[in-house]
């Protein structure tokens, strides 16, 4: 009996574990299909919205950049179609069998397509942004293209990308004034997000590539295109709207690509330093070189040649990513002369007839000092312009003692020289007048102090730091005798389809108004220094009167001098100003003169303007005498 008892127990104790179970289940069941109808029905729309959203992928469109002209209208840099093999790290399965794919591509010349090593280093890096594209090839050919779209199924993650790429027809010609374009770097990404801008885009490096980024850079598009599972892109979605990039605009610039290439031609690459010439009438600039330059078509290279080059070019002694126009500072040597003579002139202390109270013999003795001329035998007793025309130190030697500088050097602030110009370009020196107040200033530390005597460098400009862009405003401004403008580079923005957006004016910088004694004195000794007996006829133009000064500044870091040379045209009423600098070359009269005279000659022979000016100041037939013997009889000195 007991034991029947015993199994009715078991047998309760079964039955109602089992109903708990059953229970149990039946509950877990009921959340399911709760979870279920939640799901499938209550939340149906945005499931659904989320299942499209992962078969989508955002992509952004860049817009075409604007282009760069002269001011005829000449391409100075453009864009190329171009292709890049990229990574989207999020959609990346399989890293390693894609890396092994990747490198069983090989090109037309049975190479591999892809470095192992390199490629799983580049997509490790892209990793770091797992939801933004990363190149890991740029500028690929068309057969890279058909093999990657061919085996898209099997390469998760990587795609084609269609963008351009930047092309400049003058290549070094005019690197430095246009810049060039590179990659975001990594460090200012975040902020450049803020933007708009995308991981691995371009953007200006420098000069108006840089400086004019956002005109030139336009607004991206945004489109959503449908992906398989293998993320291989199956066109846009239709019924999600397409966002239209905006292109960026083209600017025009006041450069003259012919004189461009005049300067690039007579200033070889083998030399060192900068060439500018400029309208004083408005401060339009139409040329600006500087030497030795880059090919800024290297920086679209694809990448390993791109990375190649960029290191011959970062550890180039030469430092031919400087642009020496604007940021090349040199003494002016004897160019600032004309500034000496002006201070005189204006300040009544000189005329064009005065004479100094002692002869050049060679030298001139100040207290202890013995100071030379460059001509040893000396030039004899000389008046104002004579000594402007053969570049005598001893007479300047005593117009500084004579001035004073403080009235010289408020001329030479005047004119433009030690401050910015205020040039559109990113980067600019401003360089450096001496005198006693700012002399003291500078080297207080050191307690050094100016003494008189200095006075004697100053005024022969050998105290002093310039840029050859100042130089050219400089000498601008003696020609036209009345304003100085500031010097700038754009005209105009125009939209893609040539409608003028915006246009630049010139800037009025100061107002001169010289006395016209002072202009007169100053012409005639600018127009003799290019006439027989005179340092510069290298520089003359047929039947165009051209005024110019040859200079020699002192190098610290050489035996040779620096040559220098400034001039305008024609002097009575100047439409060029032009100086050139060329580093540890000797005379400015017989190596600078040269160059800025191929560059005169071809706007007086070349452009419609110049030829313009050259046919009002044509002689009657045998009236003139030929260049050839101004030239000829040109001294060679400073």
């Amino acid at each position: 009996m007991s034991s029947v008892t015993h199994l009715q127990d078991n047998l309760q104790d079964r039955n109602t574990k089992s109903l708990y179970i059953v229970i149990a289940l039946a509950f877990l069941f009921f959340i399911l299909i709760l979870r279920l109808v939640y799901l499938q029905v209550i939340q149906a729309d945005i499931n659904i919205s989320l299942s499209r959203e992962n078969s989508m992928r955002l992509r952004v469109i860049i817009p075409p950049r604007g282009c760069i002209y002269d001011r005829n209208g000449e391409m100075l840099s453009r864009n190329r179609p171009a292709y890049s093999l990229c990574v989207l790290p999020s959609q990346l399965k399989k890293k390693k069998d894609v890396i092994a794919r990747l490198c069983m591509i090989v090109d037309s010349t049975g190479a591999p397509a892809f470095d192992s090593t390199e490629l799983a280093a580049a997509i490790k890096k892209a990793f770091i942004r797992r939801f933004d594209a990363t190149r890991l090839k740029e500028d690929i050919s068309f057969d890279l293209i058909s093999i990657v779209e061919e085996h898209a199924m099997e390469l998760p993650g990587i795609f084609v990308a269609a963008e351009s790429r930047r092309e400049y027809p003058l290549g070094p010609g005019a690197f430095h004034v246009l810049g060039y374009m590179g990659e975001i770097p990594e460090e200012n990404f975040d902020t450049l997000k803020k933007q708009g801008y995308n991981y691995g885009d371009l953007i200006g490096k420098s000069g108006i590539e840089r400086q004019y980024e956002a005109v030139m850079r336009g607004t991206c598009g945004r489109e959503y295109i449908e992906v398989d599972a293998h993320g291989k892109n199956l066109g846009p979605l239709p019924d999600v709207p397409r966002i239209e990039p905006i292109p960026g605009n083209s600017l025009y610039l006041t450069l003259d690509a012919r004189l461009q290439r005049k300067a690039a031609e007579a200033f070889p690459d083998s030399l060192k330093g900068a060439v500018v010439a400029l309208d004083p009438r408005n401060g339009e600039v139409l040329v600006m070189l500087s030497g030795p330059s880059v090919d800024p078509n290297i920086f679209s290279m694809a990448g390993s040649i791109r990375s190649k080059n960029w290191n011959a070019v970062a550890t180039d002694t030469a430092l031919p990513l400087n642009n020496r126009a604007t940021c090349g500072t040199y003494s002016p040597g004897s160019t600032f002369k004309l500034v000496s003579a002006l201070a005189g002139l204006e300040s009544g202390q000189l005329t064009g007839s005065s004479r100094m109270p002692a002869s050049c013999r060679g030298s001139f003795k100040f207290g202890n000092r013995l100071a030379h001329c460059w001509l040893e035998r000396g030039h004899g007793s000389l008046d104002l312009i004579s000594a402007i025309q053969q570049s005598c130190n001893v007479y300047f030697y005593q117009v500084g003692l004579r001035v004073g500088d403080v009235v010289i050097n408020k001329y030479a602030a005047m004119l433009g020289l030690g401050s910015l110009t205020g040039i559109d370009l990113p980067m600019e020196k401003e360089g450096w007048i001496s005198g006693e107040a700012a002399y003291n200033e500078k080297f207080k530390a050191r307690h050094w102090v100016w003494s008189k005597g200095q006075v004697l460098d100053l005024a022969i400009g050998q105290a002093q730091v310039v840029t050859p862009l100042q130089l050219a405003l400089m000498v601008g401004g003696l020609g036209n005798g009345k304003a100085l403008y500031r010097p700038y580079l754009v005209k105009e923005e125009r939209s893609r389809d040539g409608i003028v957006v915006k246009q630049y004016y010139p800037k009025l910088r100061d107002t001169l108004n010289f006395k016209p004694s002072t202009i007169e004195a100053l012409h005639t000794a600018m127009l003799r220094v290019l006439e027989p007996g005179g340092t510069g006829g290298r520089a003359a133009v047929k039947d165009i009167p051209v005024g110019g000064k040859t200079g020699s500044a002192q190098n610290p870091q050489g035996e040779k001098t620096h040559a220098l040379f400034i001039a305008c045209a024609p002097i009575d009423n100047p439409a060029i100003a032009i100086a050139v600098v060329v580093e540890n070359a000797g005379h400015g009269g017989s190596v600078a003169a040269p160059i800025a005279g191929a560059v005169l000659r071809c706007f007086f022979s070349e452009t419609e303007e110049g030829k313009a000016i050259a046919e009002k100041y044509r002689p009657v037939a045998g009236i003139a005498a030929p260049v050839k013997n101004r030239m000829e009889q040109s001294i060679d000195e400073e």
